[in-house]
Formats: structure tokens, sequence, C-alpha cells
């Protein structure tokens, strides 16, 4: 086999080849780095517990619905008045309306007053009896029997979901606790 080859014809294959081969590295490349990003995109933020309210409910989603956290915010007597009608607060707490007393900063209020019964609270005062953040911590939470979860039916298998995945971040501290001991 005796070809005899220009210099230009040559180089054209060289460059074809070399050309070839630098996008078969390029598409291995993209390909590896598309099975890395993959698995971190699915991959969720740890779960911050002082961004929950003791129930496990992210505390800005409660900012943003609760009508009485905004007529606090906003200082509006008459939006304090239409929430202290909705949520029965007369019978539900004895007491009558004022708007200075009627007010609500989230469960976790740091140094803020706490709203009318949420001193009482339940799914507040337990985390807290127990040294817990939120009840995402507790591991009794699948048989909690408080009336809270009963009324939030929604939002008590939220938090159940949430809890398995808390469960699994490195530094999770599930308390091992009876939920009846702490009504």
């Amino acid at each position: 086999m005796n070809h005899k080859q220009n210099r230009r014809s040559f180089l054209a294959q060289c460059a074809k080849c070399g050309g070839a081969c630098c996008a078969l590295l390029a598409l291995n490349r993209i390909s590896r780095a598309r099975q890395t990003a993959v698995p971190l995109a699915r991959q969720e933020k740890p779960i911050d517990l002082a961004a929950l309210a003791y129930c496990g409910i992210p505390q800005a989603f409660c900012e943003s619905r609760c009508e009485l956290f905004k007529a606090t915010l906003e200082n509006d007597a008459e939006l304090k008045r239409a929430v202290y009608d909705k949520w029965e607060m007369k019978n539900r707490f004895g007491i009558e309306f004022e708007a200075d007393k009627i007010f609500c900063y989230g469960c976790k209020p740091g140094d803020k007053p706490l709203k009318v019964g949420m001193a009482e609270c339940a799914v507040r005062t337990c985390p807290i009896a127990h040294g817990m953040e939120s009840c995402v911590q507790c591991g009794s939470l699948a048989s909690c029997d408080k009336a809270f979860w009963k009324e939030w039916p929604v939002a008590y298998e939220h938090i159940k979901k949430l809890q398995a995945r808390y469960s699994t971040q490195p530094g999770a501290k599930i308390f091992d606790i009876k939920a009846r001991s702490c009504r």
C-alpha cells in the first residue's frame, strides 16, 4: 500500500480527528457533570428548627397567612376585631375585646408577649417542656393525639413527613418521649 498523501489533506484529516476527539471528550465531561448535578439539585436544604414554629410549621408561613399576626404588625384594630370574632375568642378564652390585648407575634416571639391562649397551647408547651425546638424532634409524633393535630390533619401529615426528612440529616436529634405524658 503505497499511498501518497499531500500535506494539505494530511492536515485536514488530522484536524477532523482532533475535532472529533475534542467533541467526544466534551460530551463525556458534560455527561458526568449532569450525572453529579442531578443528585445535588435533588438534595434539600437541612431543616432549620429555629425557623419552625413549635408545631413544625415554618414560622414564615404562619406569619404570611395569619390574619392576627398581620393585624398586630399593622396595628389594625378593625382587623383585630374581625379575627377576635372569627376565632370566637370570647367563648374560647373568656376575654372581652380590647385592641391592645388582641395580638400575635408567633409562638416563638422572643422578647414580645404571647397572644391570648398561646401559653396553654399543648403543641407549644410539650416541646418546651421536653427541651425541643419543635414537634419535628419528638419520637412520639406519629402517635401524638393532641387536639391540635385533629383540628389540622393536613398540617399533621406534613409535619410527619418533615420529621422523616429531618431524621436523616446529620446532627438530627429525635427525643424519645411519650406523647401522652405532655398533654
